[in-house]
């Protein structure tokens, strides 16, 4: 969902955040391009945190925490999770937005491109139809994509998220290195990679937030960061154009 504000947000930042037809509008203009967006411009203090491999146990903690600041996230989930979670996905409809991370998160370049579809199609369908919103945003497992699948993604509208700093949270840091190293990628435009079912990275979730609130930032989804930061589309065409996030 892309407009929700949670209820503790304050009315000034309300006022402040761009409207759904604006994050839609942001959104679009990066997903024409076909290629993976690794972060946003750097006009101003906003920041999106993305969790991969949701929905699931330390989820509604998150968005708890998520709450107490008035902040908002991105997560990226798995369609074999909604059987078990489906009121946890409504509610990630509801407070922050939901982005495709395929049914099963297998290793994409592996897979014949009609499968690699498959799999971000039949995820994204399943979540629409708990949520009621439509998936735009998708990022692959592991962060390897292949130019037949971005290809794809680009007819559908879709927009392929990839990050400015990896909290290496999923490769086995512990909690203080996962706070350090999410510390260090806070700056304008910054798209954070944390996995929303792990205690360490709750742990270091809990610690983060004040640490973004006192530098004077606001944690945003990535459509929202995408319409108050708009990134320069000469620099996504740039970052991408070795091919890196895709094969």
């Amino acid at each position: 969902m892309l407009l929700a504000v949670p209820a503790v947000a304050t009315a000034a930042r309300a006022r402040a955040m761009p409207t759904e037809a604006e994050q839609q509008e942001a959104v679009a203009r990066v997903a024409k391009l076909g290629l993976p967006i690794y972060e946003a411009g750097r006009q101003g203090k906003y920041v999106a945190l993305t969790f991969d491999d949701g929905p699931g146990p330390y989820t509604g903690k998150v968005l708890d925490e998520l709450r107490k600041y008035g902040f908002r996230a991105t997560f990226f989930v798995n369609g074999k999770n909604f059987r078990s979670w489906p009121d946890t996905l409504r509610r990630e409809g509801r407070e922050a937005v939901v982005g495709d991370h395929t049914w099963s998160h297998p290793y994409l370049p592996d897979l014949p491109v009609a499968k690699q579809i498959a799999e971000v199609s039949r995820s994204a369908r399943a979540s629409s139809a708990i949520t009621d919103d439509r998936v735009q945003l998708f990022r692959p497992p592991y962060g390897s994509s292949t130019r037949g699948l971005n290809a794809w993604l680009k007819r559908s509208g879709m927009l392929n998220v990839l990050w400015s700093t990896d909290s290496r949270d999923s490769l086995g840091a512990d909690r203080t290195e996962i706070l350090r190293l999410s510390k260090a990628g806070i700056r304008p435009g910054a798209i954070i990679l944390l996995h929303e079912n792990r205690g360490q990275t709750y742990w270091a979730v809990n610690r983060l937030l004040p640490y973004i609130k006192k530098k004077g930032y606001t944690a945003v989804t990535v459509p929202e960061l995408l319409a108050l930061n708009p990134p320069s589309l000469s620099v996504v065409r740039k970052r991408a154009g070795a091919g890196v996030g895709f094969r």
